[in-house]
């Protein structure tokens, strides 16, 4: 079963660009745009992402991967 990492296109759009390609680039997850994912407000505010349902935020476009990442590894040790 595949981890979902889910964005809203109007959160941090082309800063988070490449952290998109890169997420896509791994086989082991789905990386889905929904245009409201229910968080009013943090798309203008901060980057975030829902994995698994968990929103994972953090202050900088550039520190979302490595978080995704984190707690991706994570998921997959609990699961082991």
């Amino acid at each position: 079963m595949n981890i979902c990492v889910k964005f809203c296109p109007c959160n941090f759009e082309d800063e988070l660009e490449a952290t998109k390609i890169k997420l896509r680039e791994r086989g082991d997850l789905d990386v889905i745009e929904e245009r409201c994912l229910l968080y009013c407000g943090q798309c203008l505010m901060e980057p975030f992402a829902l994995v698994n349902g968990e929103n994972i935020v953090t202050e900088n476009p550039e520190e979302l991967y490595e978080k995704i990442d984190q707690f991706i590894t994570g998921i997959k040790q609990e699961n082991a």
